[in-house]
């Protein structure tokens, strides 16, 4: 039978299964926002003609930058209602997974949404605010769209030539135009955010329950698209009050999982326990193991559920998991995530 650190460990790495879908989701939203904002500035270009002049030119790239300010303002806002949503859900998943693992009632604390979305948007990430990755996610847009056209003027391109340029080809799905550095980009931001804001609540969660937990475990995602710095790290115990967390890097997808104090350490006489409860709280950290191993052992619903149900028979036939990654087109959203792990 797991003991209480073993059955913590295995309900963070399914959650973080469960977080991949449901930052894909909120990315997916916010693409589609950009890509209406992108047709706008499509047909502003198409609005020149072989007259124009560096003045039209000009008077165009204004009328874009401002077009191109309220959509990430909206984008912004729509981030900040997520996040925000998020963080008081995620607080509340940490303290009753901790709270259903441990054998008897114990006090655990749930931090209170106001307090982990302020700290998580007061936190930065690799090394900017959110809402100075936005900043930077504007200036960048209108910087490449502004280039675009000023370059298509200085060589004397057409109209079609410089939309081709901006919005790419539909032979290519419009994935060749610069344009797509800017969905890249801001589907980088928002997965990255929300794997922060998780970390930001799981922090405050052990912080609150610091007389419960005395350490943290980094857990990676170990397959063929893990970075050596999640590679090093995995596994590796740091204390509740200091240590790196996720997210290491963008796109980062580790995780971390708490490790209970021992009945001793809680001030308990183990003496006086019944055996089975006296060895769910040893204080001891989940031996190592890979995110594939891990999944060798969960159900074949759930195999199925991540990896689809024909790569999971390969995967139980011994295919290893960077083989394959999960499905595509497989999200969720926030209240299908509460269904889930209800």
């Amino acid at each position: 039978m797991p003991d209480v650190n073993e059955t913590i460990f295995d309900a963070e790495v399914r959650h973080q299964v469960y977080l991949g879908r449901f930052s894909a989701g909120v990315a997916r939203r916010i693409i589609a926002l950009l890509n209406r904002t992108n047709d706008d500035l499509v047909k502003r270009l198409r609005e020149l003609d072989t007259e124009w002049t560096l003045a039209r030119v000009d008077a165009l790239l204004d009328a874009v930058r401002e077009m191109n300010r309220g959509a990430y303002e909206e984008l912004a806002a729509m981030l900040g209602r997520e996040v925000e949503s998020f963080a008081g859900y995620e607080a509340e998943f940490q303290a009753r997974t901790i709270d259903r693992s441990l054998p008897v009632r114990l006090d655990v604390v749930t931090p209170a949404r106001e307090q982990v979305y302020a700290a998580a948007m007061a936190r930065p990430f690799q090394g900017r605010l959110l809402r100075e990755w936005m900043a930077g996610l504007e200036a960048g847009a209108a910087q490449r769209v502004r280039d675009a056209v000023r370059i298509g003027f200085v060589e004397g391109e057409t109209v079609d030539q410089i939309v081709r340029r901006v919005r790419g080809t539909r032979a290519r799905q419009y994935e060749d135009g610069i344009l797509q550095i800017s969905r890249r980009d801001a589907a980088t931001i928002v997965r990255t955010a929300i794997n922060h804001t998780a970390n930001v609540a799981r922090n405050a969660t052990y912080e609150a329950n610091g007389d419960l937990i005395k350490g943290i475990r980094w857990v990676s995602t170990l397959d063929g698209r893990t970075s050596a710095v999640c590679r090093a790290r995995d596994g590796e115990v740091y204390p509740v009050d200091k240590g790196p967390r996720p997210p290491a890097h963008h796109n980062c997808r580790s995780t971390t999982a708490p490790v209970t104090k021992s009945w001793r350490e809680l001030g308990f006489d183990i003496d006086d326990l019944p055996p089975a409860t006296r060895a769910s709280m040893n204080g001891q950290v989940p031996g190592d193991q890979t995110y594939d191993g891990w999944l060798r052992r969960q159900s074949n619903e759930f195999q199925a559920d991540v990896l689809g149900v024909e790569k999971a028979k390969l995967f139980r036939d011994g295919m290893k998991l960077d083989r394959f990654v999960d499905r595509a087109g497989r999200e969720l959203t926030l209240d299908e995530l509460r269904r889930l792990e209800a």
